[in-house]
């Protein structure tokens, strides 16, 4: 009679199997080796490992700063200084003449400006003419109204060293200048300045602007 084909029979073990040949799991050694044959293949592909390449510093952006013309004082009298500046802006003007007198570029120089500082500025339509003053046609310039605090009376060579600069770098906008001390104390208007007013404090050789 044939053996039995069906479930083996309680506490018996089935015959393992014959192993496949071709079919065995690679050892640690085999593994080793089939990464080394990938590598070799890369390399002969053109594709090598290469190390960490040092190209300098990576590029930074620069730019060219805007100049601008202050005005300082030297022995009292107005001397034009060229400072850079982030942008022409009225504000960032006044913010730079302010700043120069502190830390003057050249030496000898100084500033009426040291006990004040820049508050704001305000820029308002202007015209001789009052009465044609909201008229959209009308040829109309600008009046700057700087406004800066701090004790003490604002001397002549301040409002000059103000108006100058302004009118200097904004003769097409701007045609007066108006400068305003705000606190501590009774707010100060000094009312409409242009530099030519100022011709007495220019320093030797030096042409204000109107």
């Amino acid at each position: 009679m044939s053996e039995s084909t069906g479930p083996a029979a309680p506490g018996r073990r089935r015959p393992a199997r014959p192993a496949v040949p071709g079919t065995r799991r690679p050892t640690g050694a085999r593994w080793f080796a089939c990464l080394l044959a990938a590598a070799l293949v890369l390399c002969g592909c053109g594709i090598s490992p290469t190390d960490v390449q040092d190209y300098g510093h990576p590029p930074v952006i620069s730019y060219s700063p805007t100049w601008v013309t202050v005005y300082l004082l030297r022995d009292g009298r107005l001397e034009p200084v060229k400072v850079p500046v982030v942008s022409d802006s009225a504000k960032n003007i006044i913010d730079t003449l302010f700043r120069a007198g502190k830390q003057p570029p050249e030496a000898g120089l100084t500033s009426a400006l040291n006990d004040f500082s820049h508050y704001d500025t305000k820029t308002t339509r202007y015209s001789d003419n009052t009465d044609q003053r909201n008229e959209p046609d009308d040829n109309l310039g600008y009046r700057l109204n700087v406004i800066i605090t701090g004790e003490g009376k604002v001397s002549k060579e301040a409002l000059a060293q103000i108006t100058c600069t302004i009118r200097q770098n904004k003769q097409e906008s701007i045609w007066s200048v108006e400068v305003t001390r705000l606190f501590p104390g009774t707010p100060e208007t000094m009312g409409d300045r242009g530099c030519f007013e100022y011709r007495n404090l220019a320093a030797p050789g030096v042409r204000l602007p109107p």
